[in-house]
């Protein structure tokens, strides 16, 4: 994977890949009660930041910073035409204005976020505080890839995704966890 792996056992990563399963199974859960559709995951990929696939269609993203017994970045990336059928489902209306669709957006992320932080701080019996959601529009992918760049903080090793989907193909999601491993390491067992 990375160089930077090298700090972080396989049992350890593979910990931290089922920490990321259970919180995509408890944010699918939750996307499934917002779409009214039954939401599936995929098994979850990990990487390390110097395998980071920009795809170039996880166009939105909503992230967020998480504190305590594990720290990070819990990320949701939307592509356009999910965006917007989740939006025309939130706000009951095709093409709502801006501000309506950003606050709709924003929500979709913190719950599905907020679901993720709960499924993990229950499995490992610690506590895990989610900061306030970051929505971006556009270019989410560049924007994640931003954050892992070690000028902003030094970047997590590992990238841990899993895609959320429904059978019709309707709603997709990516749901991704970035944990800090030092940290992750020491307090998950």
């Amino acid at each position: 994977m990375s160089s930077a792996l090298d700090q972080i056992s396989e049992a350890e990563i593979d910990r931290l890949r089922e920490l990321a399963h259970i919180g995509a199974s408890w944010a699918a859960t939750a996307f499934a009660r917002l779409v009214g559709r039954t939401i599936l995951t995929r098994v979850p990929l990990v990487h390390g930041p110097d395998r980071f696939r920009k795809r170039g269609e996880w166009e939105t993203g909503i992230f967020c910073v998480i504190e305590g017994a594990l720290d990070g970045v819990v990320a949701v990336f939307l592509p356009k035409a999910p965006r917007d059928a989740v939006l025309e489902l939130l706000c009951k209306r095709q093409s709502p204005p801006k501000e309506m669709a950003a606050s709709a957006l924003t929500e979709f992320g913190s719950i599905l976020t907020s679901q993720t932080v709960s499924a993990i701080a229950d499995t490992i019996g610690g506590r895990i505080l989610p900061g306030v959601p970051e929505l971006v529009l556009e270019n989410a992918e560049t924007a994640l890839q931003a954050r892992m760049s070690p000028r902003h903080r030094p970047p997590p090793p590992l990238y841990i995704e899993s895609e959320l989907f429904d059978r019709q193909g309707d709603f997709r999601a990516l749901h991704v966890v970035l944990p800090q491993v030092p940290k992750a390491a020491t307090r998950i067992r």
